[in-house]
């Protein structure tokens, strides 16, 4: 069915020509809502984006962060390698320039026409000890190969140990002073020269020591603990196997035997004897005959010299004051690695022994 222009009219008398106007007035309405709606539109994008702006830079941010940090962290950990290297490069300088030193000090020693020579002995005597006489005999032959030596002195400051080692430095000395007969010998006791360490003083032709210097201890020790009573209360019986009758008289958990204590007190004896024969041999008629020279008792300095001990009282200086005044001292000491210096500088130098069984004492 059609529907014409004027059949509209008639139906609307009343809107007449108000249609275009009503048209146009609901256009006009309608672009406000529409132009708001876009309005708001924008304004949620522009909330959208400016929150995921915030988070970017947040995380700029954090990521900057984690970046000076593990830059701060890389710097300290290249100080400390700074630092670990700059330690070894010292260290390594120091060492060098010992060794320069000590082969300054060998030049050096060839073109002087005299000095006096000068071995340390200070601490335990034996293998591996800090006098042991694998170490001081290399030292006596280097001080005697240069004719410019006037004197030996050996600074004195032990309580013994082996009496292997302690006779073989002894009949070094002894040697020595006959090879070189115009050379004389010289010990200077500093706190302690007592059994072993007395048993070499006595092989050079003079001794001197401080008053309260403690001298002597000649004789033997070997000392030990039974414990077979202790096992009996705790009951634990001990099981050895030898092959020897005598290979366990030691031992500290059987019973000694008469037999074995006769024996290893023959050794103690024969040991002490040959003690006794090196200080006489070393001393000669200066020796007091007194009760108490060979017994094992411990004197002073003061003592020492009214029983023929030592020969007088004065200290390693006093001693190059009085008979070498002005003269070139020149120490032998164990030849060590550079490296050997740096660590004992650092306070790593390590040494574990055992003592030996039977000491001079």
């Amino acid at each position: 069915m059609a529907w014409t222009e004027d059949e509209d009219k008639s139906a609307n008398p009343h809107n007449g020509g108000q249609g275009d106007t009503a048209a146009e007035s609901t256009q006009t309405i309608d672009y406000p809502v529409a132009e708001k709606a876009h309005q708001g539109g924008s304004i949620k994008s522009m909330s959208h984006i400016d929150k995921e702006e915030g988070e970017n830079t947040q995380k700029l941010w954090s990521l900057l962060e984690t970046t000076l940090k593990e830059n701060l962290v890389e710097k300290r950990r290249a100080r400390r390698w700074n630092i670990l290297f700059r330690s070894l490069t010292f260290a390594l300088i120091i060492g060098v320039i010992v060794a320069v030193m000590a082969d300054t000090d060998i030049t050096e020693l060839d073109a002087r026409s005299e000095f006096v020579a000068v071995i340390p002995m200070e601490g335990q005597i034996g293998a591996g000890q800090p006098v042991d006489a694998n170490v001081i005999l290399p030292l006596i032959d280097d001080a005697y190969a240069n004719s410019g030596m006037q004197a030996l002195v050996f600074k004195m400051n032990s309580p013994g140990g082996s009496p292997v080692h302690s006779g073989i430095i002894y009949d070094a000395i002894q040697l020595k002073r006959q090879q070189y007969p115009n050379i004389p010998t010289y010990v200077v006791v500093e706190d302690l020269a007592a059994s072993g360490g007395y048993y070499i003083a006595s092989a050079a032709d003079q001794i001197f020591a401080d008053k309260a210097s403690l001298v002597g201890s000649i004789g033997v020790i070997s000392a030990g603990f039974e414990a077979t009573e202790l096992l009996k209360k705790i009951g634990v019986e001990r099981r050895v196997f030898t092959a020897g009758e005598n290979k366990a008289f030691l031992d500290p958990f059987l019973p000694m035997e008469p037999s074995s204590v006769d024996k290893w007190q023959a050794v103690l004896d024969e040991t002490h004897i040959q003690f006794i024969n090196a200080v006489k041999e070393g001393r000669g008629d200066r020796l007091t005959d007194s009760p108490d020279l060979f017994s094992g008792s411990v004197f002073s300095g003061a003592q020492a010299v009214e029983l023929g001990l030592i020969d007088g009282l004065s200290s390693f200086y006093g001693l190059l004051n009085t008979k070498y005044k002005g003269m070139d001292v020149l120490y032998f000491t164990e030849d060590k690695e550079p490296w050997e210096e740096v660590v004992k500088s650092f306070g790593m130098s390590i040494g574990n022994t055992m003592l030996e069984s039977m000491q001079l004492r």
